[in-house]
């Protein structure tokens, strides 16, 4: 009797303890599965010793503690690392709250891009002013902020002229605007001016044999003497012009149009000009 009563007892005990174990493991994924939350803000500051990111929002600031797979996505770089980060980038912090201690388990750049014309550079002071709808906002350029021209070939500050459209990615380390990337992806061509329009705003410049038609975007700025306030009736009759212009469906769309140097050889084109009314008017 002793025996049987002993036997239930281990069974009893048994099945409590399974079911401890049961209730053990069952608590394990919960903490592993509390909800994903997303902050967007910029970097403040960033220990990758400590494991710690700083960042400020519009309103809030939250710190965040960098998880040990914590990911990190950078523009240069799908694959980066805690110090990789800048403070001044902006960035979306993917995390899970732990009755208020903020883990982070991955970390994405987001650019920030502005893209207006450049109203004048300073390569001695690396400053750039962009006119954006009518405003002018000074960016200080960084020390190795690149400049990327048209098919993703690299160039220099050198290749970024008064008058250009671009598009600036920038930070803001100590709320002061810093280029990381200058983007001047349109198609130059020089040539001589031989046909103006003045209503259907539309040039035609030659180069050689090749003779291009150019509609001018409503924004596109015309360069007199370094001087990007120009107007499309300041240009004369072989004028050595330097463009640049999209082309979009076979149709050249300039955003900029500015003097250059005349050449001997070109000295001799001829320019048929039209008024708004289509009357030609002769040089």
């Amino acid at each position: 009797m002793k025996t049987i009563k002993s036997t239930k007892w281990l069974a009893v005990s048994a099945a409590v303890l399974t079911l401890a174990a049961f209730r053990a493991s069952a608590d394990q994924p919960a903490t592993a599965a509390l909800p994903v939350n997303h902050y967007t803000g910029t970097v403040v500051a960033v220990d990758p010793a400590d494991h710690t990111l700083v960042t400020k929002g519009f309103l809030l600031s939250k710190k965040f503690n960098l998880g040990g797979d914590c990911t990190f996505a950078l523009l240069d770089k799908n694959s980066g690392a805690a110090g990789d980060l800048r403070p001044g980038e902006k960035i979306t912090v993917s995390y899970q709250d732990a009755q208020g201690v903020l883990i982070a388990s991955r970390i994405e750049q987001q650019p920030i891009r502005l893209t207006g014309m450049v109203k004048s550079l300073d390569p001695a002071t690396h400053t750039l002013t962009l006119q954006v709808h009518g405003l002018a906002r000074t960016i200080q350029i960084a020390n190795d902020c690149n400049v990327v021209l048209r098919d993703h070939n690299s160039g220099t500050l050198n290749d970024i002229q008064t008058g250009n459209h671009v598009t600036v990615t920038y930070e803001t380390p100590g709320s002061t605007l810093t280029a990381r990337e200058i983007a001047q992806t349109s198609i130059p061509f020089t040539g001589t001016l031989t046909a103006i329009d003045l209503g259907e705003r539309t040039v035609k410049a030659k180069s050689f044999l090749t003779t291009l038609k150019f509609n001018l975007a409503d924004n596109c700025a015309i360069v007199i003497n370094g001087r990007p306030d120009g107007k499309l009736e300041d240009l004369k009759p072989n004028d050595r012009l330097d463009l640049s212009y999209d082309e979009i469906n076979g149709v050249n769309v300039a955003n900029r149009i500015a003097t250059a140097p005349p050449e001997a050889a070109q000295k001799n084109s001829s320019v048929a000009t039209t008024t708004p009314m289509g009357a030609p008017m002769s040089y």
